[in-house]
């Protein structure tokens, strides 16, 4: 099963590979021009159109996907793409419609400025063809068209990382080129996906199809505000107790986060197909601790040498000025390892269809994060940040783990995780106090070997006694 799930990886996730790779090269070129308050201002805007892209979108490719199997017709698909892609094109009209009628009190209270209000035309915007786009997106992945889907998957962020480049660098037109460059990349690939699809452009739309897909996405829309509401509510708790400067490091925290989110992010796309897939299989003997446990000493490896080099790496990629990040980038890290672990472990209520578990699971997080961030306030200074988004993605972990164990009567934890987690949390301690390079050269160098002894008794080891068991079978 471990070779089946890397197999997948390599089918599934190489688009958020290459794409994240490309977004992260953006970071040294923000901040060497940015100030941390300025780039506090891009991820303020770039987390709204995240969040109105919930609205925005209606879950809509969902339902589109959900019923294009159902008739292989030309003229059903057709008719069905019609209907979507009419319905997507007026859902985003209408939140674009509210959001400026709402547009005074977002830049006040969440913003906290009224001198943002071209920015803020320019996200709606880009919100617009972020939405058409990914809509479009959706039909070489339903159509059996992948190698289609990953290269102008690719195609995108390549022209966005370029535009940006291009008004950021070259025109100096400071936070407007940035979204700029969002803008310039959704259009080109909106067009391209647009071409691929063009045999199921018609004016077949469908008043019942209609009706059927809003009644299927309309129940799921609670769920999906709630898992994206929980980023602009942390980012307007630091903003009030901090400044936007603040908000700068943990952008910035979390884009040097990306390096490991690259990864799962791959192993993520992998997983969910998979399970779907092979569930059986999966839930046979400790096929899921052995993948997840995997996965961990992955982690464990990449997230140590972060860990250790954060300061390094920050000056390498941005500037002095965002050196106080290096705390959050501790914790954020943490936070990564039981994100991925919640998908790969937390697995119950998407294969027992009770998605109303991750909804309560994320609502129970974002409350217990909140009170925590409210309650504990600036008192322990920016640390705090890290540490609130550390307990969501913990507790998230704990009820979806203990729901699926629950359920499947299955023990998904190996004895080892405890001291590897351990030894990640002495790396993160010497990664705040310690400016001695060479300490943590050492460091690292007994994390990667116990890592590599934990994988050869646990992996290599057992691999080859299956082999040999097997050739003894045979004889």
């Amino acid at each position: 099963m471990i070779k089946e799930f890397f197999k997948n990886i390599s089918i599934y996730g190489i688009l958020p590979i290459v794409g994240k790779f490309l977004n992260f090269l953006l970071l040294p070129v923000y901040v060497k021009i940015f100030t941390p308050e300025e780039y506090g201002v891009v991820d303020l805007f770039e987390v709204l159109v995240l969040f109105l892209f919930v609205f925005a979108s209606l879950q809509i490719p969902t339902a589109f996907g959900r019923y294009f199997y159902e008739n292989n017709t030309q003229e059903y698909k057709k008719e069905i793409f019609c209907t979507s892609f009419v319905l997507t094109i007026i859902v985003s009209l209408i939140t674009i419609v509210v959001a400026y009628l709402l547009k005074g009190p977002i830049l006040r209270l969440y913003i906290e400025s009224d001198k943002y209000g071209n920015l803020f035309d320019l996200s709606m915007l880009w919100l617009f063809v972020l939405n058409i786009n990914t809509f479009l997106s959706f039909i070489p992945r339903y159509d059996n068209r992948p190698k289609l889907y990953v290269i102008v998957g690719i195609i995108s962020v390549a022209i966005k990382l370029l535009a940006s480049i291009f008004f950021v660098v070259y025109l100096r037109i400071g936070l407007p080129g940035v979204i700029y460059g969002y803008i310039c990349g959704n259009t080109i690939s909106a067009l391209l996906y647009a071409y691929i699809s063009r045999g199921y452009f018609s004016l077949n739309f469908s008043s019942a199809f209609a009706k059927k897909t809003l009644k299927y996405v309309l129940p799921m829309l609670l769920g999906a505000v709630v898992i994206e509401l929980w980023k602009p509510m942390l980012r307007v708790c630091i903003n009030t107790f901090f400044s936007l400067s603040v908000l700068g490091l943990y952008a910035f925290a979390a884009r040097i986060n990306s390096i490991t989110t690259i990864v799962y992010g791959a192993l993520g796309t992998a997983w969910m197909p998979m399970l779907f897939e092979k569930k059986d299989k999966l839930l046979e003997n400790d096929n899921i601790k052995r993948i997840s446990g995997l996965v961990i000493l992955c982690a464990f490896v990449l997230g140590t040498f972060i860990m250790l080099f954060a300061r390094e790496l920050t000056l390498f990629i941005g500037t002095a000025e965002y050196l106080d990040s290096v705390v959050i980038i501790v914790f954020l890290l943490f936070a990564g390892v039981f994100k991925i672990l919640s998908q790969l472990r937390g697995f119950g209520p998407y294969i027992n269809d009770k998605t109303v578990v991750v909804t309560i699971s994320n609502v129970v997080a974002s409350l217990v994060g909140l009170a925590f961030f409210l309650l504990i306030g600036d008192r322990i200074g920016i640390c705090i940040i890290g540490l609130v988004v550390l307990l969501y993605e913990f507790i998230n972990y704990a009820i979806l783990v203990l729901y699926t164990q629950k359920k499947y009567k299955m023990n998904m934890h190996n004895r080892w995780e405890i001291p590897v987690l351990l030894l990640m949390v002495l790396s993160g301690i010497l990664s705040v106090f310690s400016t001695n390079l060479l300490y943590k050269a050492l460091a690292y160098v007994v994390c990667f070997a116990v890592a590599c002894v934990i994988a050869y008794n646990h992996y290599f080891k057992d691999k080859k006694l299956s082999e040999l068991l097997a050739l003894r079978k045979r004889a």
